[in-house]
C-alpha cells in the first residue's frame, strides 16, 4: 500500500505507474495513475494548440523518417526481372494477400506505426518494379488468360 501524494488516498501499488527510467528507475511514483490522468487531461485542455502543433510535427517528421527508410530499402534490384529502378519505380508485392495487414504506402502515410511493424509487413513482400508488379497482378488476377 501506498499515499498519493495528490489526492493523499492510500491505494494499492498496482494503482500507481513504475518508473522504467531515469534516477528513480525502479520506484513508483508517487501520484496514483488516477491523479496522474486527471493532470494529464488538465494539461492537454489548457495547452491543446501547442499540443496538437507538436503531434502535427511529430507525425510529419515520422512519416518523413519511414518514407526515407522505405525508400532504402527499395534501393534493391527487382526479384523478377533483376534490373535496378530508382526507389519510386520500386513496389513491395505482398506474396500472400491473406497476411496482407495493409499497403506499405499506407502504413507510412499513417505515421502511427514503428519501424519494426512496416519492416514485419515488408517481410510478407517482394521487391519488384512496376512492370513486373503489373504482370504479376495481371497474371493472380487472370490465371486462364
Amino acid at each position: 500500500m501506498k499515499k498519493c501524494s495528490k489526492c493523499h488516498v492510500e491505494k494499492e501499488l498496482s494503482e500507481y505507474y513504475f518508473r522504467h527510467k531515469g534516477k528513480r528507475a525502479g520506484e513508483h511514483y508517487n501520484h496514483c495513475k488516477e491523479c496522474l490522468r486527471i493532470r494529464g487531461k488538465t494539461y492537454y485542455q489548457e495547452n491543446h494548440e501547442r499540443q496538437l502543433r507538436l503531434s502535427v510535427n511529430r507525425n510529419r517528421t515520422r512519416r518523413k523518417d519511414q518514407r526515407e527508410f522505405v525508400s532504402a530499402l527499395k534501393n534493391l534490384p527487382c526479384a523478377d526481372c533483376g534490373r535496378k529502378y530508382p526507389p519510386y519505380v520500386m513496389d513491395f508485392d505482398h506474396r500472400d494477400k491473406n497476411y496482407k495487414h495493409g499497403n506499405i504506402g499506407t502504413l507510412v502515410s499513417q505515421a502511427y506505426f514503428t519501424k519494426e511493424r512496416l519492416l514485419k509487413e515488408i517481410q510478407k513482400c517482394d521487391l519488384v518494379c512496376s512492370n513486373c508488379h503489373r504482370i504479376r497482378t495481371f497474371r493472380r488476377n487472370h490465371p486462364n488468360g
